[in-house]
C-alpha cells in the first residue's frame, strides 16, 4: 500500500473534533509532494519536497491570518486528489487520528503571540508535537488570539468564501 504524507491545516475546532471523534471528514484541503513541487526543486529528494509542502501549508495559514496548526497525515494514495495541484495544494479524504503522524505548530501558537511569525518570510519555524500531545496543542491553539483583522475566524480557514 502506497502512502502519501499530507499536511492538513486545522482550526482549533477541527483539532478538538479530531481529538474527541478521532476523525475529520473529507474532502478537505491538504498539502503534499506533487509534480509541481518536484519540478520546482528538481535536484531535491523526498525529504526536501515534503519540507517544501509543509512550509507551503504553513505559509498559506499565515497568509489567511489563521493560527498555524498542521497535522502530518499518512494517507493511502487513493485518498489524495492531486489531479489539479496548485503547488503543493491537494484535496484529501477523511483524516483518522491513527493516520496522523505528528502535529506541527507555528511560533504564533506556541507563544500565543500573533506577531511571533513576523520576520519569518522565507521559512516558518514550526514545533513538532506527537499525537499523544493533542490536548496540549489544542490548549495552545485555543489560547492563540485571532488576527486583528479576522476576529470571526472561520471553522475551516481554507473553505471557499473564507477571508
Amino acid at each position: 500500500m502506497v502512502t502519501v504524507r499530507c499536511y492538513v491545516p486545522l482550526s482549533a475546532d477541527e483539532l478538538a473534533r479530531l481529538q474527541t471523534e478521532r476523525r475529520l471528514d473529507g474532502p478537505r484541503p491538504g498539502y503534499a509532494v506533487t509534480g509541481p513541487v518536484r519540478e520546482e526543486r528538481a535536484a531535491g529528494d523526498q525529504e526536501e519536497w515534503e519540507y517544501a509542502a509543509l512550509q507551503e501549508a504553513a505559509q498559506a495559514l499565515r497568509a489567511q491570518g489563521a493560527p498555524v496548526v498542521l497535522a502530518a497525515v499518512d494517507l493511502t494514495a487513493d485518498q489524495v486528489d492531486a489531479s489539479r495541484p496548485e503547488g503543493a495544494r491537494v484535496q484529501v479524504g477523511d483524516v483518522d487520528l491513527p493516520r496522523v503522524a505528528a502535529l506541527h505548530v507555528g511560533d504564533d501558537v506556541v507563544t500565543g503571540d500573533r506577531q511571533a511569525l513576523d520576520g519569518q518570510d522565507e521559512e516558518l519555524e514550526l514545533s513538532w508535537y506527537d499525537t499523544t500531545e493533542i490536548a496540549h496543542v489544542l490548549d495552545l491553539a485555543r489560547a492563540c488570539p485571532a488576527a486583528p483583522d479576522r476576529p470571526d475566524q472561520p471553522d475551516r480557514p481554507d473553505q471557499p468564501g473564507a477571508g
